[in-house]
């Protein structure tokens, strides 16, 4: 008879231990080779964040049929563990290392960027551990009443018993057994577009004290425009996160502008740069800014790529209906560049701001922004979201108290209650993570945006009342659709005057980091 309290014969006691151990270091060597290299955590996990999207995206379109397969694999592995080879034991042991190297790597990623959102990644990684665990551990030769309790026993059933823990919660997400959430019908731009980019000079004060991060960017000015359009059209201006100059990463945000009728600049500013002082400061956030030298540099860039769009435009733009977003330090430095464009006068007609997960504006105290010369037609929207785990809420609530009447402060809500899950995060707006969520909190606004902007400047009186109404505070503009079941999903929450809330009070007197 078998000895079912052997699982793994009689190899060498240090066989399965390096076994493991090859496999779980092959799973981190990426972030390791680029700990080495001299990134930080954050820049080190990044690629595996993209790969982990764009896994879970697969995962997402193809759940019913990962659910076939597991109720296949997972018979087939039990069986085929009567027969499993030497080669196949070997390899599951550094598959099992691997995959428990990968399920650390996640639970770093879901405490700082994921939330949950992402419920089949880790019930795929317990399919696989269980798998490697049924074939590595011989469980099919293996017999309960023979127990051995011996540490190795108890490492295998602790294995297994982390494999299922893994899976259990995406079970009825991959049977398709919860309520899914509701498809935004949002109607398209009427226009094709087409996107050309502008190399801008970088000034030689720049220049001189960038790293090598951004080597291969060339800064430039992408310019959006709807094709056969004759009359004048508004202008937008867009800019990207921290580290982040890639067009690629706002296409969906820029297109969906430029679609519904305006010109659409997308500003690449140098994020890594190291002025004097870089590395002696002692940072400190309040009131919405911070005190980085690295603002000074970059906002002479983008001081710079406004003077090279002023004479790069198009003859149609109409510089006095004009749109300034951002997104996160990209949304700081849009209420730079919302002060520098006043002082062109340009938005003499209307203006709308869109800071989306904000970020810090400049403290220093030349580089100070007045809004006093904002056009009544003048709205805003600053969103925040739930589970953003990169920046301080406060930033959004401070950037509201100073661009004042027409600004309403949005937050935008995780909803968990089905599948895929709603979560808010950090990235909403990034074209990589558009789904359903970003459809009903952030671009079915864009277009309502565009609209209004477009209206204006076609002095279409009717249709900018509409679009208008579309923007402010209302049951309609906070309602985000019902799951498949009927049941509401969580509604934007709206704020005209944060400070004075019970959820953001605590602003007036916060100071960061």
């Amino acid at each position: 008879m078998y000895d079912g309290g052997d699982w793994m014969g009689k190899p060498s006691k240090f066989k399965i231990p390096g076994l493991i151990l090859c496999g779980f270091l092959l799973s981190i060597m990426e972030p390791i080779v680029l700990l080495i290299s001299g990134r930080d955590i954050a820049s080190a996990l990044w690629p595996m964040a993209n790969r982990s999207l764009d896994i879970t995206f697969f995962l997402r379109d193809w759940h019913i049929e990962l659910f076939a397969f597991t109720l296949f694999i997972i018979p087939f592995g039990f069986f085929r563990s009567l027969s499993a080879t030497k080669l196949e034991k070997n390899l599951s042991w550094i598959i099992m290392g691997f995959t428990f190297g990968l399920i650390l790597i996640y639970f770093l990623l879901n405490y700082a960027y994921l939330k949950d959102a992402f419920v089949l990644l880790p019930t795929c990684l317990g399919i696989i551990l269980l798998y490697s665990c049924l074939i590595a551990f011989e469980v099919a030769n293996y017999s309960i009443s023979e127990i051995k309790f011996r540490l190795s026993h108890l490492g295998n059933l602790a294995s297994v018993l982390v494999a299922i823990w893994l899976i259990s919660p995406g079970v009825s997400s991959m049977a398709g057994l919860l309520p899914t959430p509701p498809e935004l019908d949002l109607q398209e731009g009427r226009y094709v577009i087409s996107t050309q980019s502008y190399e801008y000079p970088m000034p030689e004060e720049v220049a001189k004290i960038q790293g090598d991060y951004e080597e291969g960017v060339i800064f430039s000015v992408y310019i959006t425009t709807p094709l056969n359009v004759e009359h004048k059209i508004p202008l937008a201006i867009i800019l990207h996160g921290f580290a982040n100059p890639f067009f690629e990463s706002y296409k969906d945000w820029v297109e969906e502008l430029s679609s519904r009728g305006m010109a659409v600049a997308f500003i690449q500013y140098p994020s890594d740069v190291m002025p004097p002082g870089y590395d002696s400061y002692t940072l400190v956030e309040k009131d919405g800014m911070s005190n980085h030298p690295f603002h000074v540099p970059r906002v002479v860039a983008i001081e710079a790529a406004i003077e090279h769009l002023n004479a790069t435009l198009p003859d149609n733009v109409d510089r006095d209906h004009v749109l300034v977003g951002g997104h996160s330090l990209g949304a700081g430095y849009a209420m730079i560049v919302l002060d520098r464009i006043l002082d062109l006068d340009w938005g003499q007609e209307s203006v709308f701001v869109s800071l989306e997960a904000p970020y810090a504006r400049p403290s220093q105290e030349d580089l100070e922004i007045d809004l006093s010369n904002l056009p009544d037609k003048f709205l805003a929207h600053v969103a925040i979201s739930e589970d953003d785990m990169s920046v301080n809420d406060c930033f959004g609530v401070h950037h509201h108290e100073k661009l004042g009447h027409g600004s309403l402060l949005i937050e935008v809500p995780s909803d968990r209650y089905g599948f895929p899950r709603l979560v808010a995060t950090h990235y909403l707006q990034a074209s990589e993570t558009h789904d359903t969520l970003a459809d009903w909190g952030f671009y079915r606004r864009v277009a309502n945006q565009a609209e209004w902007l477009v209206a204006g400047a076609l002095g279409n009186v009717e249709m900018e009342s509409n679009a208008k109404s579309n923007l402010i505070d209302s049951d309609d503009f906070r309602y985000m659709g019902k799951w498949s079941d009927g049941t509401d999903v969580l509604q934007l929450r709206t704020y005209s005057d944060p400070l004075n809330s019970s959820q953001y009070g605590h602003c007036s007197n916060w100071v960061g980091p």
